[in-house]
């Protein structure tokens, strides 16, 4: 910050110079006086008769001479009058303070202060934001915090822009923040510097997806079948592999990549469990679709209702309008969505016949596929959907209710009210 003021000292000096200098300048415009040109040329003279009496030529140099000096004093002029001027230096005081007050007024208005100051200050404590966002030092990381870590690293990256870890962190954090720009950027920068790490490449492939982009999308799926070729074993690669093919309603190839995935965790582990959810799900989609138009296939249900709580947990109270009639046979499912994020819910509920309000609780045990979680997205909201036949997919005759954004980590009720025909 020193140097910043320092640099604009230097420069508020600059721009008064460029206003006073040419006050204070006095330039002395003297022209040759007519004086001065008849010594000049009495001069010159006498030398030429000096020159002609040597040579002999003059017949009488003496009178010659005396012709010239009367002509000389005939031309001197009577009165000569020569006028300076000069420039008080209060007259350059109007204008050094015009400068200045320029100057700070410009710079508070258009220089962001207040920006400024904050940046400083974000550098200043990027050591105890590094450990509070990467050790989890400090209590619960909050949006603030990852948006101050993100632009102290985009500081230190431009310092040192060869850093590939920094890159890639700056990209995770634009991912938490569902900074698409951000981890797009940051990702590819990584990648640049490193294309054999599976970490980077995962990052980079879901940016690239992310995008919506065909040809993104298909680049990203070619560096995921380039990188399991090299390690058939990392486990973040696959589940990334998997959610293309779900996104794209491929519903049967994601259900093979997971399976696969399942020969690579421990069957006892929460993983396997959230995998077998996972093919249970894609596996009622393509009996969805299979099922004949005239009589629509009950979709297994994706999520446990008891499970136990799993990350934060949010506690959601779901209601019907006045008057809507509630046949004891309908079906309650409750969802979460990412604002900005993959358009696949995040985690969901079914609740069998109803009794209203109902009081549901989501967290990440009730996440709809292996590797999408509710904690790892941003703002979120959540719809309840009222169904008179068991069946999720969106038909006439269902009655909705949708939640306003939520911020990820809230802790208070979310209230919902069932009053949208579908």
């Amino acid at each position: 910050m020193t140097v910043f003021w320092l640099a604009a000292a230097v420069l508020t000096v600059l721009a008064v110079a460029v206003v006073v200098w040419p006050l204070w300048r006095q330039r002395d415009s003297r022209s040759v006086t007519q004086t001065e040109l008849n010594k000049t040329l009495y001069k010159d003279r006498l030398i030429e008769i000096e020159q002609e009496n040597a040579q002999g030529l003059a017949e009488d140099s003496s009178v010659l001479v005396s012709e010239l000096q009367h002509n000389l004093l005939d031309d001197i002029p009577e009165e000569t009058n020569t006028k300076h001027s000069s420039i008080s230096p209060w007259v350059a005081l109007p204008g050094v303070v015009f400068v200045v007050a320029i100057s700070i007024g410009m710079y508070f208005k258009l220089g962001s202060a207040e920006k400024v100051q904050d940046w400083q200050a974000v550098v200043q404590k990027m050591p105890e934001l590094s450990n509070k966002v990467l050790l989890g030092q400090g209590g619960e990381v909050s949006e603030q915090d990852l948006s101050d870590f993100a632009l102290g690293l985009r500081t230190k990256l431009h310092q040192d822009p060869s850093d590939t870890r920094g890159w890639f962190l700056l990209a995770k954090v634009g991912q938490a923040l569902n900074r698409l720009d951000i981890m797009t950027d940051a990702a590819e920068q990584a990648y640049m510097r490193d294309s054999s790490s599976a970490n980077i490449i995962a990052v980079y492939a879901q940016s690239l997806f992310y995008s919506g982009e065909p040809s993104e999308q298909a680049r990203a799926e070619r560096l995921l079948v380039l990188a399991l070729q090299q390690d058939s074993s990392h486990l973040e690669l696959w589940s990334l592999y998997a959610f293309m093919a779900l996104e794209q309603q491929q519903f049967q190839l994601a259900i093979d990549r997971w399976q696969r995935m399942l020969s690579l965790v421990d069957a006892d582990s929460e993983r396997y469990q959230m995998l077998q959810q996972s093919i249970e799900f894609a596996e009622g989609q393509i009996a969805q679709q299979q099922a004949p138009a005239i009589e629509p296939a009950p979709v297994e249900e994706a999520v446990v209702a008891n499970n136990p709580a799993s990350g934060p947990s949010y506690s959601i109270t779901v209601d019907v309008k006045d008057g809507l009639e509630v046949p004891g046979s309908s079906f309650l499912f409750v969802f979460a969505k990412s604002v900005n994020g993959p358009p696949m819910p995040l985690a969901a509920k079914k609740v069998a016949h109803p009794r209203f309000p109902v009081t549901v609780n989501l967290s990440d045990s009730d996440s709809m596929m292996e590797g999408l979680k509710l904690s790892q997205q941003g703002d979120f909201y959540i719809t309840a959907r009222l169904s008179y036949d068991n069946n999720v997919q969106t038909i006439e005759g269902d009655w909705e209710g949708r939640s306003s954004a939520i911020s990820q980590g809230t802790e208070q009720a979310i209230s919902l009210l069932i009053d949208t025909p579908l």
